[in-house]
């Protein structure tokens, strides 16, 4: 050490105090914190964990937040919350907002978002629709292909004048007189007249089906049934059977299954007849109402039946028994309102879509694999509006019907499927849906096309095409039958031409 260098240069340091840490965290808790109260001070002074307190500055910047929470309560609704927001920055406007802002060049930048916003829409795609569907055909071009004069047409809304055979052949009651017309050829023919004693009025035709020829039955108001040979031959026109209801009770609708043909009557009894037997097969009384209409499923084993009490039944033929015997009888589906319009699915046979009239006019789609005693709907249209007939597209998942009067919604009930038929006076209404040709897309119900004023009253009855493509609809009001081009069928597949299909094995 030299002589110049004064002996306080060399000292000791002191030692500080230890500050307390997350690494020493035995002599944490020992650490005094400073309390914050949430009545009182200004909640812009944040806490550290040495106990010193540092001001945020308020024009200080932060994240912005990107989407701001919906939220019932407003964050400043009371001064506590106040306080909060204020804290994390809420409750001034540094939130980002992706609205658009109207420019401030008054008129002009106006003029400019309009024209913003008419060119964005020239570059949505519309949503793609299969050719087979209704948007791609009867959407397109709305317009009837054809229509045939019927005078003296039953003015009857719960007949079936009209019926379309397998062969192209449609077939009309005009008064006492039936026609039909090849629509291949276009030649038009006189089938038979039906003006026996107490016949009645001429209500209901039916083509028979697949292994019946070309056989069409017949139904009058006093319980006369018919059935006429309507070959090309000398016998054409001629009587092949004939029944009567000894109670002269009216005809609620006919269906073909094969050679059976099953009759519904007035008083809710069910009539099947063989063509190869004089005398009737069967008969149940199955409903407590009067018969409204019957149909076979395309296999011919179950058939459904609605009356005007708005009970639907489905008689399984599957049960081991004899159709219409005990044992076969369905479990009963409800309606609020009288129930003419049924339709089996094509391409699921288990579902059953029904429609009612006034006072409920609603559509509903059941399953027939249900084993519940009151079973609920798979899908379910209100329409406020007269459901007259009904008919599953075979080419796409959509479910075509016709309507009448439009009228006020039946009050709401807390089970409307089961509850009884309410009696109050018809308020007609005119709607969109009154008089016209309406398609829906299932499962999902929405409505995929409305025909307005299709005729000019209710559309009483339809008939679907062979070739599931066309419908012909009726209207007694204008006595007229009109011919529309609604779906399409599906092209075949193309198949593609593999390696292995241009060299055979030897």
């Amino acid at each position: 050490m030299s002589a110049d260098t004064p002996a306080d240069t060399c000292h000791i340091e002191t030692p500080r105090k230890r500050v307390a840490s997350y690494a020493s965290v035995s002599k944490l808790s020992s650490l005094k914190r400073r309390r914050i109260s949430m009545l009182g001070g200004d909640l812009n002074m944040q806490q550290d964990f040495t106990g010193e307190s540092t001001l945020r500055p308020s024009n200080s910047l932060d994240r912005f937040v990107p989407s701001r929470p919906k939220t019932t309560i407003p964050l400043t609704a009371t001064p506590r919350t106040n306080r909060i927001s204020r804290f994390f920055g809420l409750s001034d406007d540094r939130t980002l907002n992706y609205k658009e802002n109207e420019p401030r060049g008054g008129d002009h930048g106006k003029m400019f978002n309009m024209l913003r916003r008419s060119a964005s829409s020239l570059f949505d795609i519309p949503p793609l629709s299969h050719t087979s569907s209704v948007v791609s055909n009867l959407t397109s071009r709305q317009q009837c292909l054809l229509v045939l004069d019927a005078p003296g047409m039953t003015q009857d809304p719960l007949a079936t004048p009209i019926t379309w055979s397998r062969d192209n052949h449609i077939a009309v009651a005009c008064g006492i007189n039936v026609y039909y017309q090849n629509l291949d050829t276009r030649a038009v023919f006189r089938l038979c007249k039906v003006d026996g004693p107490d016949s009645g009025e001429l209500c209901h035709l039916k083509w028979g089906g697949h292994g019946s020829g070309r056989k069409l039955a017949l139904g009058t108001s006093r319980g006369v049934m018919q059935v006429r040979d309507a070959g090309e031959g000398h016998d054409k026109g001629g009587m092949i059977r004939m029944w009567r209801d000894a109670n002269s009770l009216s005809v609620g609708g006919l269906d073909w299954n094969q050679d059976l043909l099953a009759v519904g009557l007035e008083d809710g009894s069910i009539s099947l007849f063989d063509v190869r037997c004089p005398e009737k097969t069967r008969r149940v009384p199955g409903h407590k109402g009067k018969i409204l209409n019957l149909k076979w499923n395309a296999e011919g084993s179950m058939l459904a039946s609605g009356d005007d009490l708005g009970t639907v039944y489905i008689w399984d033929k599957r049960a081991g028994k004899e159709l219409l015997s005990e044992g076969t009888q369905g479990p009963k589906m409800r309606h609020r309102a009288p129930v003419k319009a049924l339709a089996w699915c094509p391409w699921k046979p288990d579902l059953l879509a029904t429609g009612s009239l006034y006072p409920e006019g609603t559509i509903r789609v059941w399953s027939s694999s249900s084993s519940s005693a009151l079973p609920t709907p798979t899908l379910t249209i209100p329409l406020n509006t007269a459901v007259l007939s009904l008919h599953w597209s075979p080419h796409c998942k959509e479910l075509l019907s016709t309507h009448g009067s439009s009228f006020e919604p039946l009050p709401s009930t807390r089970n409307s499927v089961s509850s009884a038929m309410p009696s109050r006076p018809m308020k007609l209404l005119s709607t969109p849906l009154t008089n016209s040709i309406t398609v829906h897309d299932y499962p999902s119900g929405k409505r995929l096309l409305n025909l307005t004023s299709a005729h000019l009253g209710p559309i009483t009855h339809s008939c679907l095409s062979p070739s599931g493509e066309d419908i012909f609809t009726v209207c007694s009001r204008d006595e007229t039958l009109r011919k529309w081009h609604v779906w399409k069928k599906r092209p075949d597949p193309v198949k593609k031409e593999s390696a292995f299909d241009k060299w055979s094995i030897r």
